[in-house]
């Protein structure tokens, strides 16, 4: 009955019912999780209490029962917040956003712009797949940390101009805010957290095919289940892969694989691995575009513009596992200790281009680097909770580790001779491609151990937690002749205080205060001080804000502010570290489900960034590449006459802002629409779920930019199709 109750949950989920699940897979997870955490509280039961009769499906002999929920509780769900331990995002003082597999199938998603689409606060910056730089997002106005803002299940990774396949993954996180308390050094915006493809109970094996145009194809196998009879030995492996020509004339091959296991040597002790590997190959993007300084609003351009040179090239190889036991060693209480290595080589020689009028003229220019950072990490966390009278206390005690190391290539940057052209008339020629000689050094290498403690008080309603982080931070940065050219050391105490107020057991008040340290910046290379790195930040958040979770009504509404250092190109083309920016915003989100098969979603964000303290002409100034407003709808309708069909639609809105931080340059606001449909049936007794989406209906020109007048130009009309098989 559980391997028919699987079967159901993908019909289910798959089959454009936005939060449906059925009990028995959902139970299954479940265990997988808490199996690694026994701390994690079930959320399963929340589900089940508004579970509807079941429905049966007949197909062949076989009688398949599938028992949905139109809009399960979504801020009911548990998940891993580092430092504080597991806990409802209901339960959270935070903002945290959780997208699952499930939503990230309906929406077609290829990259982590399209899976943070409809997230308030959450700004794509760059134009994914069909660019060497990759995807990338800014939460509350800051871009994330290169070298730890990413992580995978929970552990740092380098995300230095990457892509990770989101077929991989089970859900993805994005935590705003906190992440300084959680996860150690990184940027305060906050943490996106990938997590992999958790081991399963029961049999799982499922195929899928997709297009996405113009001439992309990709394959994806999912297969899972015990290898024992007695469910001790827990797997999950996953492959998959994406090869062909893009819509801008550039060429793109991902091979991805992860493979995770549980196995319980006791009832109280599990040991986990997880693994997972990337081998990219991308030929014919550019590096970087950028406008020079003096030259005006560029115009904007389609997304199917050739801004790479034809034989450009790029390479990523990234390798990446974890292993470590979770043991249940008191009632109440549990270990763990994980250890985490991750090794990432990058090479690219190509080309970037710079914008000399607003016309699309450019000048051209070979590029070269090579990149190769490795991490180690060791995690240690104790936590549990015991009674004192009325009073709950959730203590949660812990250190890291953390040892990363980079090495960059002496020869990097752009080189001479110039070519000049205009983007409308013809493709870049001059690139990097055969001349491409990386001389490797020592650029910087970072250590930090960091203890870590937080206690809740839970009394009635309410709800007090204090904690800190203490970090003892080294970092060492080198010139390319191996003499070391600075050394940073800093020991800070970073603390965190929340109050929550359950004013009912459906809302959640809270007040929450967190400080942060985050390793310094370095200039880009369409800077004249590339690579110059520059010493840690300081930054302090304050966030009030309430959570509603009914039955068919979820939502959220958080209002901020965030000092941190100020970090912005100046006139000269210099990237420099001065003064002081401020963040300060709203974000509000909600969920409908106004009938049994309409389920309307929207997000609403408002953010006034600026230089509260800068260099003459730049203070007072809003901040560059940051909208001060975004909006977003979305909605999945299930059309009960034509049995398993859905469809859905859905916006998001991105005001204008600045290119520059001298504030003369803004880019234009856009409005981007998407379509999707998908149609669940059953095939033998299997279920096939067929999926369509088109991306920029209307085909809309628009720029992203990650700042330092660095320029994107936004996905064209894209249609993405797939066929998924569950045997």
């Amino acid at each position: 009955m559980a391997h028919i109750g699987l079967r159901s949950f993908l019909i289910a989920s798959l089959s454009g019912i936005s939060t449906a699940h059925a009990a028995t897979p959902y139970v299954s997870s479940d265990h997988a999780v808490r199996a690694r955490n026994p701390q994690a509280t079930a959320a399963p039961k929340a589900v089940e209490k508004h579970a509807v009769a079941p429905k049966h499906v007949t197909g062949g002999s076989e009688v398949i029962t599938v028992r949905t929920v139109r809009n399960a509780p979504r801020l009911a769900r548990h998940v891993p917040l580092g430092a504080l331990g597991n806990k409802s995002e209901f339960d959270t003082p935070f903002s945290v956003s959780s997208v699952s597999a499930a939503k990230i199938e309906a929406m077609q998603a290829s990259d982590i712009n399209d899976v943070m689409r409809y997230e308030p606060g959450v700004q794509a910056n760059s134009n994914g797949t069909s660019t060497a730089s990759g995807s990338s997002v800014r939460v509350r106005g800051l871009n994330l940390d290169w070298t730890n803002g990413y992580k995978i299940d929970g552990m740092a990774i380098p995300y230095w101009y990457i892509d990770l396949p989101v077929a991989n993954f089970d859900t993805i996180q994005v935590f705003k805010g906190a992440s300084a308390f959680m996860y150690g050094f990184g940027s305060p915006g906050g943490v996106l957290d990938y997590r992999l493809k958790a081991p399963v109970e029961n049999r799982k094996i499922t195929l899928e095919a997709g297009y996405r145009s113009d001439a992309v194809f990709r394959q994806m196998l999912d297969v899972g289940g015990s290898l024992d009879s007695a469910h001790r030995v827990q797997t999950r492996l996953s492959f998959a892969s994406e090869v062909g020509n893009q819509y801008n004339a550039s060429f793109v091959r991902n091979l991805s694989t992860s493979f995770t296991t549980d196995v319980r040597i006791t009832d109280k002790l599990h040991w986990h691995f997880n693994g997972f590997y990337l081998n990219t190959l991308q030929k014919g993007m550019v590096n970087t575009i950028a406008s020079a300084n003096g030259v005006g609003a560029i115009e904007t351009i389609s997304g199917r513009s050739v801004f790479g040179a034809k034989n450009s090239w790029k390479t990523n190889d990234m390798k990446r596992f974890s292993t470590g036991f979770d043991w249940e060693f008191a009632k109440n209480w549990s270990a763990a200790l994980t250890y985490g290595y991750t090794h990432l080589n990058e090479q690219f020689p190509s080309n970037q281009i710079t914008f000399t009028g607003p016309n699309g003229d450019y000048y051209n220019q070979a590029f070269e680097q090579k990149r190769v950072l490795t991490y180690h990490q060791v995690d240690a966390i104790t936590q549990g909770h015991f009674t004192t009278g009325p009073v709950r206390q959730d203590v949660i005690v812990g250190i890291t580790w953390l040892r990363q190391m980079f090495d960059a290539d002496a020869n990097s940057g752009a080189l001479g001779p110039l070519e000049y052209g205009n983007i409308h008339d013809g493709r870049p020629i001059i690139s990097n491609a055969t001349n491409f000689n990386p001389r490797m050094y020592r650029y910087i290498d970072y250590q930090q151990v960091a203890p870590f403690w937080s206690d809740t008080f839970s009394y009635g309603k309410w709800s007090l937690m204090a904690g800190a982080r203490y970090t003892d931070y080294m970092e060492n940065d080198y010139s390319k002749t191996g003499s070391r050219t600075a050394a940073h050391r800093n020991n800070p105490v970073t603390p965190v205080v929340s109050l929550s107020y359950k004013i009912t057991p459906e809302i959640n008040a809270y007040f929450s205060w967190v400080q942060a340290m985050q390793a310094g910046g370095q200039a880009g290379s369409s800077n004249v001080n590339y690579m110059q790195v520059f010493g840690p930040i300081r930054s302090d958040q304050y966030e009030a804000g309430i959570k509603v979770q009914r039955k068919t009504f979820s939502g959220t509404l958080a209002v901020f502010r965030m000092d941190t250092g100020a970090a912005y190109t100046n006139a000269q083309n210099y990237y420099v570290q001065d003064g002081k920016s401020r963040y300060q915003g709203v974000e509000a989100s909600a969920s409908w489900l106004l009938t049994r098969d309409l389920n309307v979603n929207g997000s609403l964000a408002y953010l006034d960034a600026r230089y509260v303290k800068a260099a003459v002409g730049y203070a007072g100034h809003k901040l560059e590449a940051v909208a001060p407003f975004q909006a977003a709808l979305n909605a999945d309708y299930r059309i009960r006459p034509v049995k398993g069909l859905s469809v859905n639609a859905g916006f998001n809105f991105v005001s204008r802002n600045w290119l520059d931080a001298a504030n003369t340059i803004r880019l234009p606001s856009y409005i981007v629409g998407n379509v999707g449909a998908s149609y669940a049936v059953n095939v033998g007794g299997h279920p096939m779920v067929f999926r369509a989406a088109v991306e920029n209906v209307g085909n809309v020109r628009y720029w992203l930019s990650r700042g330092s007048r660095n320029l994107f130009p936004g996905a064209p009309r894209t249609v993405t199709l797939s066929a998924r098989f569950d045997l």
